[in-house]
């Protein structure tokens, strides 16, 4: 998801762990998945984890581990990696790994912090790899010489990842070129205003996150590829009603809280961990609060809408093409995955107003029966809770204001990404065209079709196509699977200028649409394409 003008930035990003494919002279940084041997799934490891079997040989969190000795396991048959700290086997892991051995290689005998945060910031790996668990890495800090050989001294303490200096890898740099940004705070007789000088000015409101637990407040600015944190406990109560205002051009934020008594205040309050800093994104621990299920509506025959709501005190609503991470206990086991929110409909009459307002958000779930993580969620209940993250991206929507033509190429499930972008351009804009070539199995896999017909029927700006692989013998559209002549024919607009193609679905769809477009002629640079 990405953008502008000078320079074009490119969904994903260069270096964002969703990118499939790369342009002329670059590496592509993203997995492919890789099909795995029968009982190598995600839900085989979970049970290989808990079934006592040795997977760390024997040697289980009991070694402090040198960088000499961590680089002597670089091999397919002995590799062990280390992350934040924490040494692991990945040996035993390789046959399950969705992106495949030579991936996980790319870390063996060598510090896989920042590999690990491109691909998988948002999975609990001591979760995930507990029974994998070597010790802790036992380093060496190089100090800086004015002159003479590098000398070295052994620390007895164990550093952050940060600061290693392991064989083949380079100590990683904190991250610059974005200062903390300035903040201030006013009051009068019912609220509070706290305000942020982003000075970025495709800041938008759905990239503040206020957070609210026995009176700690903690306000997280999404600003650019940068995490801004303001953590305090607030000098006296306010209620739950935030409001967020951005200007626009200037990228300053006002946050108003209302007071729940009428009293001056002496200060804002008292700073707490992490209070007035910025990082990197990709570098910030993913955080989860717990939502509760308020609806579960049938989607079609597979796939459920969950309406969650979150919890008192947060305000959150998720830009165009962001995403958050789902967390659950699966035998023990912590285990996520990505999804997309969508609106919770596609007509501008049964739009819950509780999503503009940071309260609820809704996800559409397919639930898979052989899954890992799906069947947990297919048997929660009204009331039940599920973790949620806070929500993850690098669309900027500056670019989707420059398009005038949106293509959309969706796959099954891969149609979540595409619902939002498609109100905001037929509801809520004017002066935009969509068109969507849905592909599916079977017409009862498409989801929302009587939404989409009725959408396509009302407004001339809006067209979709349906293409089914396994049609029955009475269907009378399209067949087959993405294919070259279906998209030539397919694209109306032969202004490229002004166009943005969005695609999503299973990775070899979307490897496959790449590919294609590519050879239609149309840059990276008006593609963006949205993997889970």
């Amino acid at each position: 998801m990405s953008h502008l003008t000078v320079p074009v930035q490119q969904f994903p990003s260069l270096n964002s762990a969703q990118r499939i494919s790369a342009g002329e002279g670059q590496q592509p940084t993203t997995r492919n998945k890789v099909a795995l041997k029968p009982g190598r799934s995600l839900m085989d490891w979970v049970r290989l984890s808990k079934s006592g079997r040795d997977l760390c040989s024997g040697r289980g969190g009991r070694l402090e581990v040198t960088g000499e000795e961590l680089a002597k396991h670089n091999t397919e048959t002995d590799a062990w990696t280390t992350v934040r700290g924490k040494v692991y086997n990945i040996t035993p892991y390789f046959e399950y790994h969705p992106g495949g051995v030579e991936e996980l290689m790319r870390g063996a005998g060598k510090d896989g912090t920042q590999l690990f945060d491109e691909i998988h910031k948002w999975v609990n790996i001591d979760s995930m790899l507990e029974k994998c668990f070597i010790g802790k890495l036992k380093v060496e800090k190089h100090l800086p010489c004015t002159s003479g050989p590098k000398k070295s001294i052994q620390q007895g303490n164990f550093l952050s990842p940060n600061s290693l200096a392991l064989p083949d890898l380079p100590a990683l740099k904190p991250p610059s070129g974005l200062p903390i940004p300035r903040h201030d705070w006013f009051q009068n007789k019912q609220c509070i205003t706290i305000t942020v000088y982003t000075k970025w000015k495709d800041m938008i409101h759905e990239n503040v996150i206020i957070d609210q637990t026995n009176g700690r407040l903690r306000v997280t600015c999404l600003i650019q590829e940068y995490t801004y944190i303001m953590h305090l406990e607030l000098e006296g109560k306010v209620s739950g009603n935030y409001s967020v205002n951005v200007a626009e051009g200037t990228g300053k934020v006002d946050i108003r809280l209302e007071k729940v008594q009428d009293i001056q205040w002496k200060s804002l309050g008292i700073p707490c961990k992490g209070h007035n800093t910025i990082k990197k994104t990709i570098e910030t621990e993913t955080r989860y609060r717990n939502c509760c299920v308020l609806s579960i509506h049938k989607v079609s025959h597979d796939t459920n809408l969950y309406c969650l709501e979150l919890p008192p005190g947060t305000r959150m609503c998720v830009p165009l093409g962001h995403h958050v991470h789902v967390k659950a206990s699966v035998e023990g086991m912590e285990i996520s995955r990505s999804y997309t929110p969508v609106p919770s409909s596609l007509t501008k009459e049964e739009q819950d107003p509780r999503v503009a307002q940071g309260r609820v958000l809704y996800l559409m779930i397919k639930i898979y029966s052989e899954g890992t993580l799906t069947p947990v969620i297919g048997k929660l209940l009204i009331g039940d809770s599920l973790q949620i993250s806070d929500h993850e991206g690098t669309y900027y929507e500056s670019q989707y204001r420059q398009c005038t033509h949106l293509v959309l190429l969706a796959a099954g499930t891969g149609f979540t990404p595409m619902t939002r972008l498609i109100y905001q351009a037929v509801i809520q804009d004017t002066d935009r065209h969509v068109q969507l070539m849905f592909f599916n199995k079977t017409e009862e896999d498409i989801l929302w079709k009587e939404q989409l017909q009725q959408l396509a029927q009302q407004n001339q700006r809006f067209d979709v196509q349906y293409v089914l692989s396994e049609p029955c013998a009475s269907w009378k559209g399209l067949r087959g699977r993405i294919r070259k002549e279906l998209i030539e024919s397919f694209i109306l607009t032969k202004d490229k200028r002004k166009m943005m193609i969005c695609v999503c679905g299973p990775n070899p769809f979307t490897e496959a649409a790449l590919s294609l477009l590519k050879d239609l002629g149309y840059g990276d640079n008006m593609i963006h394409a949205f993997l889970g």
